[in-house]
Order: C-alpha cells, then structure tokens, then sequence
C-alpha cells in the first residue's frame, strides 16, 4: 500500500518477457553499500528520518483503512491497548481490565495519568464518542465493522436502533468503559488496538470537521504530537510532553520525527544511501530489483509478514460477473513468475491465510493450470479469447506493484488470448474509485489488523468496508462469524476451509498471489526501532545515538 511511478514497462506485448534477462541482472548486481554519514547533522540533531511513499490519504483513525495513514496514526495515537512485539496485546490507556466469566463483559479501568497533546486528560466519554461516532454510517468508517461485536452495534448501524444508549459501551465515570458484547469474542483485546477504537476529541471534531487532522488542530494521546504537515512532502512529529510513559525507556528519546513522502523507491535509495534518510523498507521505499544487493549491507534486516497481495474483481462488471471467467483467470496465474522476476522473498500461494497463523492450509486455492484456464473461458463463450472485451488492471503507481500488473498482464494474454490494459493511479485516487466505483481487476495489498486468521476472512464480509469486490455470501459470513467464536483450532480450521473454497474456489471473487518477506535498512546510530509482523512501527522507545 505505497507509491512509486515508473514508465517503462518490463514485460513487452510484442516480445514477450524480453526484459527477464535484465531484471535477473539487476538483481544480482554487486553494488557496494554506502555508510555516508547524515547530512545536515541530523544525528546529532536527534532526528528521525523515515520514507511514507506518499501522502497519507486520511488521518482520521475512524476513516482510514490503508498503511500508511496507519503508520502515522499509531505514533500519535493510545488506544485502549496496544501490541507488543510478540503480537499480544498489551495494556495502554487501559491500565487494566475485567472479564467476565462468560467472555461477553469487559470493564477498563483508564489510567489516570493519560492526557492528550494539549494536556487535557484522556476520559472514557473520548472513547465513547469515538466509537459512536464510527458506528454512524454518515462516518464511513471502513472498519465500523469491528464494532459490531458491541451488543446492539450492528443495529444502531443499520438504523435499526436509534438510541446508542442502548449500544454495548458505557462510561460509569471518567477512568471507567464497560463493554457489552453481543457473543464471547477472543480477538476483542486484539481489537481494541486498532484505529477505529482510539479516542478521539468531540470538541476539535465539532469545532473543525474534517480539518481537526490538519497540523494546527491536530491533537493526539500517543507518544508524539504533530507539528507539521506539508501535504505531499513531509509530515513533523516531535514527541508528547504529556505523554503517560515517564521512564526514559519506554519514551521518544529523539527531537523530531520527519516523515518524508518520496513515491520513487530508486530516489529513497539513493537518499538513504546518501545519509539523508535514516530508515528505508521494501513496501515503500526499495525496489525489488534492488532488494538482493541491499540484503548484504550491514544495515540490513529482514522480518516475516502477514501481508497477502492479491487481485480481486468487481464480480458485478462484465465480463467478471461470470465466475467460469474469474475461475480461467486464476488458473491461468503462474504465481512461480513473482519470485523469478523480483527477486525479493516473495514466497506464492493460493490461500487467503498466510502461513504461520492457524487455519492455514496450502491446499486452498486454484493453482496453475492453464489447459483449465482455457476450458473454462471456452464455457463462458469466449474460446481462446474471442470475443472477450479489452479489460483494464488498475493498481497503484509504484514500481513493484506495476511489475506485478505486468507479469499478470503477459500470462492472461500467453494462456487465455485476453488483452489486459495497465491503468497505474495515485494511492488516494486508486482508495476513492475502490469506494465508489471498482475496476473490473485490482491490485491490493492486505496486511492483517491483529494476529489472527479472521483478519484476513472478515475482509470479504458482505458487510465489510474492505471488500471491494461487491462479492457477497451468506454462507460465507456465517462461516466466518462462527470460526471467530470457535476455540476448538480443528473446529476452526475446518469452518475457514469452507469458507476460503467459497472464496476462491466456487466463486474466485479474488486471486491470492504471494506473501513475502520485509527487508529494511537503519541506520546504526538508530535504537529502539521495533517492527512487528503487522508491517507497524514502533517509534515510542526511539533514540539516536
């Protein structure tokens, strides 16, 4: 979920895959790594220096559903908890809590000590509020979903229920939320730590609407507050002086954090190179063809993620309301192609689970077999191509991401005869057309919210402000919702077998493509940077030294 533009197109109508000789070349070549010391003295000026890849659409916590807003978000931003780096989740504004026996009552005990940027303190009405104001569908908040598992939720979003007093989520007092849950639910600490359940101030919101993100209202509970925001360039954070943690280990020990929004992943090399950035990664700001050479710097480090890409269809646009022509293009995915090509831990599969989460199973999804692939657009009238209409792929404008258009774009043209046009746009303009009116085929990245294998299964919710492929399955969701609940893991696996063949299998409402690995580089004179799983950085025990 980044930017990058790139104009040359690797994978040629007319010849093919001229350009793999080049791109292996690229890959291997022997580029010494340099260890040029930051300009403008920002070490010694204690200051940060971090690539977004682009503007962050929103920061808004309750409307934002990508990344990158994410990665900005959580800086400045405490919820209820939060996770640590073994993904479990950890107490935060909620310094402590109450379950009851039959898991459907939460009490949070607030700290304090919590205040926000402007010194005000931090109260259970700011999460009220917060979490009213994501269930009113005039929000748009794409996740209002998770807080559906509030008793009642789901029908105040609905307008089914008109009084949210009767929502399952009260505040007694100002340190205290008691939670009522419609069913038992495991994950809720998990979801807790997400965006759309951080506070949020109704007195900024009522006061400058939308504009109460922009830097000179912007106020937050996390370990930073925002003090600049030029759009397209750069975001400043400086840390909070209100900020609860008091130890020095467990604050900013840093003066700024500068969030720089260079969407070309060559440039962000070059600028790291050149001491002028003091951390870079492969989802925004390194190039896959670059990844190898850059593995072997002393700088670099490599995580494992959850992050799925995929491409999904509009199953209501022709000719993809037709699932014999989704299934014909799944099967004729060569996924052994992305690993060739970029080089860069990218590892194909067919589920919608990465592996390492339970209710993994390798065997889900359609694999490669092009003979299928054109039997079954034969059967939906098009044999070996004719007839089928001119498509577009739509993707964001980054370099990576358009050589997985292109690499998709040679295979459905080699197997099926189909002609498949390349149509790259800007993050925020590619988020807006998902939301009003989906491409035929789309490129999209998931990275799960928290730990568990029902972040990746609620993204095709029928309900969910994530699927943007109009695809909807009643038995799907009943499968899904029961598998949250269903502590019995061979229980669980089986109900997200079920519903993964409907998704993929049955329907083919998206195609799976691989998982990878995340390589990054910082800079030695940077401690206290931790990264988890979820792709999220921690910068709240940063320090240069």
């Amino acid at each position: 979920m980044a930017v990058t533009r790139f104009s040359t197109s690797i994978l040629r109508k007319t010849g093919g895959l001229l350009t793999l000789g080049l791109i292996l070349a690229l890959s291997t070549c022997n580029g010494e790594h340099s260890q040029t010391k930051p300009t403008g003295n920002a070490q010694q000026a204690k200051i940060f220096r971090v690539n977004l890849g682009t503007e962050p659409p929103d920061l808004d916590p309750a409307k934002t559903d990508d990344l990158t807003s994410f990665s900005v978000i959580l800086p400045l931003f405490k919820g209820l908890t939060q996770f640590d780096q073994d993904m479990h989740a950890q107490p935060a504004i909620a310094q402590s809590w109450d379950i009851s026996p039959d898991g459907k009552r939460y009490v949070f005990h607030l700290r304090p000590d919590a205040r926000w940027s402007d010194g005000k303190p931090v109260t259970a009405q700011d999460f009220l509020y917060a979490w009213q104001r994501a269930l009113d569908p005039k929000t748009g908040a794409p996740y209002a979903f998770f807080l559906y598992e509030l008793k009642n939720g789901k029908a105040y979003y609905d307008g089914q229920m008109k009084d949210f007093g009767r929502v399952g989520v009260h505040a007694p007092d100002s340190h205290t939320l008691i939670v009522e849950l419609e069913r038992p639910t495991p994950i809720f600490l998990d979801l807790a730590a997400s965006p759309v359940m951080l506070p949020l101030r109704k007195d900024l919101i009522e006061k400058y609407g939308d504009k109460f993100t922009e830097a000179g209202h912007f106020v937050g509970n996390g370990a930073y507050k925002m003090t600049r925001w030029n759009h397209e360039e750069k975001i400043v954070l400086v840390p909070n002086p209100y900020f609860y943690e008091k130890a020095p280990d467990k604050r900013p020990a840093v003066n700024a954090l500068e969030m720089y929004m260079v969407n070309d992943a060559n440039t962000s090399v070059v600028m790291y190179e050149n001491g002028e950035l003091d951390f870079i990664e492969t989802t925004t700001s390194i190039p896959s063809f670059d990844v190898r050479r850059l593995r072997k710097s002393p700088d670099s480090r490599t995580s494992i993620l959850h992050r799925i890409n995929y491409f999904g269809f509009n199953t209501t646009k022709p000719p993809f309301d037709n699932p014999k022509v989704r299934q014909a293009f799944a099967y004729a995915l060569d996924r052994s192609y992305y690993p060739q090509l970029m080089q860069s831990g990218q590892k194909p599969i067919t589920s919608w689970i990465s592996p390492g989460l339970p209710g993994y199973n390798p065997g889900i999804g359609l694999t490669y077999n092009p003979e299928k692939a054109k039997q079954l657009l034969a059967e939906a009238g098009y044999p070996n191509g004719k007839g089928f209409p001119t498509v577009r792929i739509s993707f964001q404008t980054m370099y990576d991401i358009q050589k997985e258009a292109e690499i998709a774009q040679y295979l459905w043209k080699k197997n099926l005869n189909v002609d498949v046009r390349l149509d790259n746009m800007e993050w925020k303009v590619l988020l807006s057309k998902l939301d009003e009116d989906p491409p035929q085929i789309f490129r999209l990245g998931w990275f799960v919210d928290y730990p568990d294998a029902d972040s990746f299964m609620n993204v095709f919710l029928s309900d969910s402000g994530n699927n943007h492929t109009r695809w909807k399955s009643a038995e799907y969701d009943a499968l899904v919702q029961k598998a949250v609940i269903t502590l019995n893991p061979a229980e669980r696996q089986k109900l997200y077998d079920q519903a993964q063949r409907l998704l993929l299998e049955k329907t083919t409402a998206i195609i799976p493509i691989y998982v990878a690995e995340k390589t990054y580089l910082v800079k030695p004179y940077v401690h206290g940077l931790e990264i988890n799983s979820l792709n999220l950085p921690n910068y709240d025990h940063l320090s240069i030294h």
